[in-house]
């Protein structure tokens, strides 16, 4: 082909460095913002108690941070915090490599430190990818959260009669100052220690649901006032309930 003054026309140089670009820009990925794809989806929450023997509820987990890392960059691309329903949205995006994380607690993790929970994927061009349901784990002490289990403590006094020698009830009232200890699930020791008020009543507060052991000592009339315990298991089946143990009665010999 022989061009005018050795050159090509002008169309043709454009038309070439078009074609030069689009496959330029088609066989490289450069992963980012300025595209036309898009990354969503939903986090949800579950809550466990700390030995993860009961999740507690699951809920979309809302205003918790999600984070994109762009190609095989380390450091974080963008950052957004999910609506009411738990979705969050990369929008704009170029096609290639993305990662998406949140933190999460990790059953395994002894430390009890939250852990990167990562989901790697590749977007297509003008791709909008739904990675669909993802879950965050969030582990709860004992005390965060809202039940209550309270009581009433009664001491009832013996005295040795006299005359027959029998242990014989004296009187009765609330128990001033007396421990009464809690215990949670399959814990070894007592969690919690609280004294009963000036009309015998106590309260524990901040409970989550599960499987309860309250307990305090009494001693026994009829074996010379030897230490017992005495028990209530209990059960909390909701993050704000109220269980009232009723009356609980102690021997004071």
């Amino acid at each position: 082909m022989i061009f005018l003054n050795g050159f090509p026309p002008a169309r043709i140089v454009r038309g070439v460095l078009i074609s030069l670009f689009m496959v330029l820009s088609a066989c490289s990925n450069i992963e980012g913002e300025g595209g036309t794809g898009s990354i969503s989806g939903i986090l949800n929450q579950e809550l466990w108690n700390d030995d993860y023997s009961l999740k507690i509820s699951s809920n979309p987990a809302v205003d918790e941070e999600v984070f994109i890392l762009y190609g095989d960059e380390q450091t974080v691309g963008d950052r957004v915090v999910t609506g009411p329903g738990g979705a969050f949205c990369f929008k704009f995006l170029y096609p290639g490599n993305y990662t998406i994380y949140y933190m999460s607690d990790e059953p395994s993790n002894s430390y009890g430190e939250e852990v990167e929970v990562m989901r790697k994927v590749e977007l297509k061009r003008g791709e909008d990818l739904e990675l669909g349901s993802l879950i965050r784990i969030k582990t709860l002490d004992y005390d965060d959260g809202a039940a209550t289990i309270k009581g009433k403590v009664i001491e009832i006094d013996y005295d040795i009669d006299e005359i027959s020698g029998e242990v014989v009830a004296s009187g009765m009232g609330p128990a001033l100052k007396e421990d009464v200890y809690l215990t949670y699930g399959a814990h070894e020791f007592y969690d919690k220690r609280v004294r009963t008020q000036y009309d015998g009543g106590f309260a524990f507060t901040g409970l989550i649901p599960g499987n309860y052991l309250i307990f305090l000592y009494s001693e026994d009339p009829e074996n010379g006032g030897e230490k017992i315990v005495i028990k209530r298991n209990v059960t909390i089946t909701a993050m704000d309930q109220v269980l009232d143990l009723g009356d609980i009665t102690v021997a004071n010999l």
